[in-house]
């Protein structure tokens, strides 16, 4: 197999890798931001700071997870950006790409009529990503995270700030117009992004909901909700 086309398959199985585990911590964290029920039983056992820090500790985290996964730009760390580079404008590679993806699924279609149906197929798959990919490396959740990424969790920018007695202070994360609610929609749309890099590049599927069922089960385990609905129950 050609070496760039081997190389861009370990990137999409790191790509995947990487918003799983993204998937994951925002499916740990998310009754942290919604759950009301959990917020009332974390009041009344007196343990609001800590629980408010540790919050604070994994959206930020997760925020800086987000923005690798889109902006990275480093040539040996896989992202959406470079992954977007690579097929862009490069014919040959795509032309690679699919006679690969007729190879690996002609089982789908026999004879010259199905082979024809998976090269429209593929290529509509591929020019879908593009399409996706440019829109969702433009949007405002995107360049929000990766200026709060730059000036705040990978740096610790220093602003001129009148309200400051030092006349100095952090980056204000509320500058960049992001709110709870982003970071699940970017990280729908990496999950159809990456579902076509699977299509196109590695030619398999993925069953995300199973996967959604084992962390949505670590979670709900944790954060002690079956205890929680049984407690609410004898009241």
């Amino acid at each position: 197999m050609d070496k760039q086309i081997k190389k861009l398959e370990a990137e999409v199985d790191a790509l995947q890798t990487l918003t799983m585990r993204a998937y994951g911590r925002f499916i740990f964290l998310r009754p942290m931001l919604t759950d009301q029920k959990l917020h009332d039983r974390i009041n009344r056992e007196g343990k609001v700071v800590s629980f408010e820090q540790l919050r604070y500790w994994l959206y930020w985290g997760l925020v800086q997870e987000l923005s690798k996964i889109c902006s990275d730009s480093d040539p040996r760390s896989p992202s959406i950006s470079r992954m977007t580079e690579k097929l862009k404008d490069n014919d040959h590679l795509r032309k690679q790409l699919e006679e690969k993806y007729v190879k690996n699924n002609r089982e789908l279609g026999e004879g010259e009529l199905g082979a024809a149906q998976l090269r429209a197929d593929f290529n509509r798959k591929y020019s879908d990503y593009l399409e996706r990919a440019d829109e969702m490396l433009s949007s405002h959740s995107v360049g929000g995270y990766k200026t709060i990424r730059d000036k705040l969790i990978s740096h610790n920018e220093l602003r001129w700030s009148k309200g400051s007695s030092t006349g100095y202070d952090f980056y204000d994360v509320k500058d960049a117009k992001l709110k709870y609610g982003d970071e699940k929609k970017l990280l729908e749309k990496l999950q159809v992004l990456v579902d076509r890099l699977l299509h196109i590049v590695r030619n398999v599927d993925f069953s995300w909901e199973s996967f959604f069922g084992i962390k949505e089960k670590v979670a709900s385990k944790f954060w002690r909700f079956d205890e929680q609905s049984h407690q609410e129950t004898d009241r």
